[in-house]
């Protein structure tokens, strides 16, 4: 009776670990995911939102750093600047083709967190200060910033992420009413608040 009951628990035991390991393996797929981002644009929450096997749309909102393009003799010049007690507000999407996913999975590499490496189009909106009555001689102007990049995302356990991108934007001023192209360059760590368990 007693080797019947230890049979039975290191069954269950052993069953309980083989589904609890399926869980953590997603297929091909991407899931949607509610994170917490830090990085070069700042500090903000973001939701990221499959819309198939291979496409997916990131939208985010927080505070970071501002942007102005002066106009001067030869060129406009693009300004980037992070102060950290007079942030910005800061809009963006993002629109994500993962294309090697399939790839990741037949050479056994981690596919949880949608990680991969994809081409991007995003936008980002970002205003003046947030805080008003501010005056350092920095000026911090509302633009647009688009943006065509490539990037890689990849998991860092099942909590976190890290995604890096380069490519090529165009800025428009709206205060100054200048515009500019420039190099694109982007990297974060975020952390996953939340994901559904529902896949494409």
């Amino acid at each position: 009776m007693k080797t019947r009951l230890i049979f039975l628990a290191i069954s269950a035991l052993s069953f309980g670990a083989s589904a609890q390991s399926l869980e953590t393996l997603e297929p091909t797929g991407l899931a949607s995911m509610t994170k917490l981002e830090v990085g070069l644009q700042g500090i903000g929450v973001g939701y990221e939102i499959p819309l198939s096997k291979k496409l997916s749309v990131n939208l985010s909102a927080g505070l970071g750093g501002g942007y102005s393009i002066d106009q001067n003799d030869f060129a406009n010049g693009f300004n980037s600047r992070l102060i950290i007690d007079e942030p910005v507000a800061y809009f963006r999407s993002e629109v994500k083709y993962t294309y090697n996913r399939e790839k990741r999975l037949a050479k056994g590499k981690p596919m949880w967190s949608n990680a991969g490496n994809y081409v991007a189009y995003q936008a980002k909106y970002t205003t003046r200060r947030v805080f008003d009555g501010v005056d350092t001689g920095t000026p911090l102007n509302k633009t647009l910033l688009n943006e065509v990049h490539w990037g890689i995302q990849r998991p860092l356990g099942q909590k976190f992420i890290f995604n890096t991108h380069v490519g090529l934007g165009y800025a428009a001023d709206f205060d100054f009413k200048n515009s500019q192209l420039y190099p694109a360059a982007g990297a974060q760590f975020s952390y996953i608040i939340s994901k559904s368990r529902r896949l494409f």
